[in-house]
This record gives C-alpha cells, sequence and structure tokens, in this order.
C-alpha cells in the first residue's frame, strides 16, 4: 500500500504514518502501531511481579520506563512526521517522542536485564533468560549509537567522517531504518522471552516450597 517500494533496511518507520509519503493508508500502521502499544501494557505488571523478588527498585523502575515509553508511542501515532511548523512548541515532536519511546523501552529492557543477572545462577531459565534479554537489548542499542554517532560526527567534522561515510553509506547498518526495525523485533523477542522462559522459576524459588507446605498440610488434615 505504500507508494514507493518500501524497503525496511533503508526507511524509517515514521515514513509509513507520514501523510506526506504515505497519503492514502497512514492512517492504517498508525492505528497498527498504537494496538500493538496497548496490548504492550500487561506486559509492564508482569514484569514487574515477576522480577520484583530480586530487585524491587529496578523491577519499577523497569515497569515505570515501559509505561513511559508505551505512552510515547502511543502519542507518535497521533502527532504526524512534519518539520514546517512547531507542535506545542517542538518543530519535530514525533521525532522526540518516537526518540523518547525507544529510548524509555530501552531503560526498561536494561532494568529488566538487571534484575534477571541477579537471579541468573538461580536456575537455569534464570541463565536462559538473562542471556537472551542481553543479547537483544544491547545488540540493537549498540547498532543505533553507532549509527547515530557516524551521523553526528558527519554533521560535525565532515573532514574526519568522509571516508567512514562513503564506505558505510551503501551498507544497511548505517541507516537509522534498519535499527529501528532491528530494534522492534529485539522488544518483541524480549517480552515473548518473558513469557515463554518461565521467570517465576527463576525469579521465585520459594513457591515450590510453599506448595511442598500445602501438600503436607493437606495430607496431615486428612491423616487426621
Amino acid at each position: 500500500m505504500f507508494p514507493q517500494n518500501y524497503d525496511w533496511r533503508y526507511r524509517v518507520i515514521s515514513n509509513l504514518l507520514s501523510p506526506r509519503d504515505n497519503p492514502l493508508h497512514h492512517w492504517l500502521p498508525a492505528c497498527g502501531i498504537a494496538f500493538t502499544a496497548v496490548l504492550m501494557l500487561p506486559f509492564t505488571r508482569y514484569l514487574r511481579r515477576n522480577l520484583e523478588i530480586a530487585s524491587p527498585h529496578a523491577a519499577r523502575a523497569s515497569s515505570a520506563a515501559f509505561i513511559a515509553g508505551i505512552v510515547a508511542l502511543i502519542c507518535t501515532c497521533f502527532v504526524v512526521p512534519q518539520h514546517l511548523h512547531d507542535v506545542l512548541g517542538i518543530r519535530r515532536l514525533h521525532e522526540f517522542l518516537a526518540r523518547s519511546a525507544a529510548g524509555s523501552i530501552a531503560t526498561g529492557m536494561l532494568a529488566a536485564c538487571w534484575c534477571a543477572w541477579k537471579i541468573r545462577g538461580r536456575s537455569l531459565f534464570g541463565a536462559r533468560l538473562f542471556w537472551t534479554w542481553l543479547s537483544v537489548t544491547l545488540l540493537p542499542l549498540a547498532g543505533i549509537f553507532f549509527s547515530e554517532s557516524l551521523l553526528l560526527l558527519t554533521r560535525l567534522k565532515p573532514s574526519w567522517a568522509m571516508p567512514i561515510r562513503s564506505t558505510l553509506r551503501h551498507s544497511v547498518f548505517w541507516h537509522l531504518g534498519f535499527w529501528e526495525w532491528t530494534g522492534a523485533a529485539a522488544v518483541f523477542v524480549f517480552l515473548c522471552a518473558a513469557v515463554f522462559l518461565p521467570t517465576a522459576q527463576a525469579t521465585l524459588p520459594h513457591i515450590d516450597l510453599a506448595q511442598d507446605d500445602c501438600t503436607t498440610a493437606r495430607s496431615e488434615a486428612v491423616s487426621m
């Protein structure tokens, strides 16, 4: 439905939401992203509940960062990308909200990684959860940081960055769109790992003891 050829490796996600770049169907991805963000909200309580035993402060910080990122992500769907007029006194409000959403969600993922690191030695699932979360968190962050740093360097010191730019400008690693989509996939894998790797067993080892106590109590009651 995109008027031109949309290549996710080179085009940013905001192109899909832009009435200028996607005049007929920009509302469709906007609704899709907003709906996705709403569906992410239950994960904030789920992560906080399962990670609180490892570090209550980090678990609350992770939950709060995820909520802030989700709210900012929903707002990006209603503030269209444009650079001609100020919105609430900000020229690039859409870009500001998008970066705020990415930064907040990344902060939440890092805080969750800290909790997973503290419980990684309690079970095999705790170690798997930690390494899965760490890999899907640090790889996109490193790529985005590298891409943005090179872009900033080309503006501040063109003479230094021109050789690097000429070498990487035709590579997908140079383009922010590639790292945006990679980050989106990383968040999806992160949340899937939180569900399919049983965090309750990794973070709440006292559950088995509580179940044993209940079983013992029931057995004694029956025998009496």
